[in-house]
């Protein structure tokens, strides 16, 4: 393994391509918490099915997020 210094590690994680990646990930863990909010509340209809479909949403989000930061970090390692 190769010696990486702290500077580096920040660069990297700092890369245009990350941060999109870690608004992703917020923007669906925030998704799941309003969500999460609204089904508290105990209301139906329209609300209810709008907590659904941000539920689901911010999901997908948060899940495709981790996904491709992982599969970022294993490409660029082995390209290194």
């Amino acid at each position: 393994m190769s010696d990486l210094s702290a500077r580096e590690a920040l660069r990297y994680a700092t890369e245009d391509s990350m941060l999109t990646l870690f608004a992703v990930v917020l923007g669906g863990w925030l998704s799941l918490t309003f969500a999460g909010f609204a089904f508290s509340s105990y209301t139906f209809g329209m609300l209810f099915v709008l907590a659904v479909l941000v539920f689901l949403v911010g999901g997908l989000a948060l899940f495709s997020g981790l996904v491709a930061i992982t599969y970022k970090v294993l490409v660029d390692s082995r390209t290194a």
